[in-house]
């Protein structure tokens, strides 16, 4: 069994975000006029007033920029501690997701690629999230990285 998850929240402009990872796809509004990434997701683009949008897949890499190591749980069945990162996507965007398959806290800048989960919302649902794991350079050992 997974841990729960707070589930999604039912807004009309994140269901397709939902939608994308349910598929196992890390998408985002794209402005069809500018090419500027949404997020989150909104009826105009924040650049040039746009409504044209294109959900589209991300590369799912990208660098930390922030990180905190949670030492409460403030959710039912998501033990502490757990690692959350605030991660700049190679498109741009920043997202913040869980840190997986780590040992010892993150370094600023390490490069990092998404990983969709399994997960069980608190609603009773089940569906997948978006998570976080090192990239680790070739022939480097595990948790041996900058």
């Amino acid at each position: 069994m997974t841990p729960q998850r707070p589930a999604p929240r039912p807004d009309p402009l994140e269901a397709q975000y939902w939608a994308h990872v349910a598929q196992g796809r890390l998408c985002l509004q794209a402005c069809d006029d500018c090419g500027t990434f949404r997020y989150p997701p909104s009826p105009v683009c924040p650049d040039c007033e746009s409504a044209a949008a294109t959900w589209t897949d991300l590369s799912g890499r990208g660098q930390i920029v922030a990180w905190t190591i949670f030492h409460r749980s403030y959710f039912p069945g998501l033990q502490a501690p757990y690692t959350v990162v605030s991660v700049e996507t190679a498109e741009g965007p920043l997202l913040v997701g869980n840190l997986i398959d780590s040992d010892g806290p993150p370094v600023i800048g390490s490069p990092v690629e998404a990983v969709i989960q399994p997960a069980d919302f608190t609603d009773g649902t089940s569906g997948r999230i978006c998570h976080w794991r090192r990239i680790l350079p070739p022939g480097s050992l595990k948790g041996n990285t900058p």
